[in-house]
């Protein structure tokens, strides 16, 4: 198979780059699963691409040996050790770099999620870690998110949300999914951010009224649905 079909079958988004194509699929399939196995629709929604690209895909990936063969078609994506060391490299290098545009070069926080994966797929591990011994080793990323320096555990069960705490209760902001740029400029303009404590006062279908700190503001549910607490 040419370079020309590799590209074409493993196309992600604007970007041709088979390689780089290759670490947003291995990125996805870990950040799902972590350890598990993952189910090709999942990775499909993820990706926003195709159910039959995720299945051009597996093959290809298969044969980089990204993946662990299975012999059944419509067995879930396990990665195999070398596709989850490229994986945990990539969210090694994403979060690293929002750490660093976001406390270093003071972006805006809906920014450094779409920077980053532009920057990612262009730098070393090498300079990654430079990049994290400049910062001081952080911990986490500036959405809330575990930086793995090693091979970081599988996913555990994912934490509640906002949108699940009762009237009268409190909790503390974890992290924030950071897919939609534009929420999370909603929710970081809202003070509510990684280590708050948030105390949920009026809800109903299709809002929250939602005090932090000293401040009292609105969010809608889709918003607080990306909120992820600890009580």
């Amino acid at each position: 198979m040419g370079n020309k079909s590799a590209v074409d079958l493993l196309s992600v988004g604007t970007d041709r780059s088979p390689s780089r194509a290759r670490e947003d699929y291995v990125k996805a399939i870990y950040q799902l699963g972590g350890g598990a196995p993952v189910r090709a629709a999942a990775v499909a929604r993820y990706l926003n691409v195709s159910r039959v690209s995720v299945s051009k895909a597996k093959r290809l990936l298969e044969t980089d040996g990204l993946l662990e063969a299975e012999a059944p078609p419509a067995k879930p994506l396990r990665l195999s050790r070398k596709g989850r060391a490229l994986a945990i490299a990539m969210v090694r290098r994403h979060r690293l770099l929002e750490t660093f545009l976001h406390r270093s070069l003071d972006l805006p926080l809906e920014r450094v999620h779409a920077e980053a994966e532009r920057i990612e797929h262009v730098i070393s591990d090498d300079l990654a870690l430079r990049i994290a011994a400049f910062l001081g080793r952080p911990s986490s990323d500036p959405h809330g998110h575990p930086i793995p320096y090693d091979d970081a555990p599988a996913a555990g069960d994912p934490l509640n949300t906002l949108a699940s705490v009762a009237v009268g209760a409190s909790a503390r902001v974890v992290s924030l999914d950071d897919r939609d740029d534009d929420a999370v400029g909603v929710l970081a303009a809202a003070g509510v951010l990684p280590g708050m404590t948030v105390r949920v006062e009026r809800s109903d279908t299709t809002k929250m009224r939602v005090r932090c700190g000293k401040r009292v503001v609105s969010l809608h549910r889709r918003h607080a649905e990306m909120v992820r607490i600890a009580p």
